[in-house]
């Protein structure tokens, strides 16, 4: 019978303390005294009842592990900090505006020993810059996705032809013919051999 209390004593202990982590020994210990504090039927097969108080403590090389854990999971812990404070400050501070952005990016190339990629910039760096009302930002962009276009259609005489004719009709409905003008004028300038 005693071994049989044992038994149910020490799974009704595993089954709580199995809930909690190493470092959390006083929540595990006041658990348990709360389940057995009062006596308990063991199983309903057998005229069983236990009631028990126990203590628990991490000794020797549990205490190690427990210790070797806390300590890689407080260095988790501070580096995803930093990683959100790194992101944080990327979002709120560099990405705020265009401005900021592009002196990070030439910063961020200056102790390198490559060219500042500005297409890199373009492509990877400047969709996340500044809010969605920023009008500066806004404008980047749009002439980024412009620049791309007329570069695709360096190869493409024809279809280059027909980008500018329909983006200068577009300039002229919107009553901006200076616009339009400048763009017949790039375009007669392009087609000039060079001497």
């Amino acid at each position: 019978m005693l071994a049989a209390a044992q038994t149910a004593l020490e799974e009704r202990a595993s089954q709580i303390t199995r809930e909690y982590m190493p470092r959390q020994l006083e929540e595990a210990h006041s658990a348990l005294a709360l389940e057995l504090s009062d006596w308990r039927q063991v199983d309903a097969r057998w005229p069983i009842e236990i009631k028990a108080r126990l203590s628990l403590r991490l000794e020797g090389e549990a205490a190690v592990r427990a210790q070797v854990y806390e300590d890689a999971l407080r260095d988790q812990q501070l580096q995803h900090e930093l990683y959100e404070s790194r992101v944080a400050y990327m979002r709120d501070k560099v990405l705020g505006d265009a401005d900021t952005a592009r002196s990070w990016w030439i910063e961020y190339h200056r102790e390198g020993h490559r060219p500042i990629a500005w297409d890199e910039f373009n492509t990877h760096i400047l969709p996340f810059v500044g809010k969605a009302d920023d009008a500066q930002t806004n404008a980047m962009r749009t002439a980024h996705v412009l620049a791309q276009v007329v570069e695709r259609l360096e190869d493409e005489p024809a279809r280059h032809r027909l980008f500018v004719a329909t983006a200068r009709l577009l300039m002229k409905e919107m009553d901006w013919p200076d616009l339009a003008e400048g763009l017949t004028l790039a375009e007669q300038r392009k087609s000039q051999p060079t001497q």
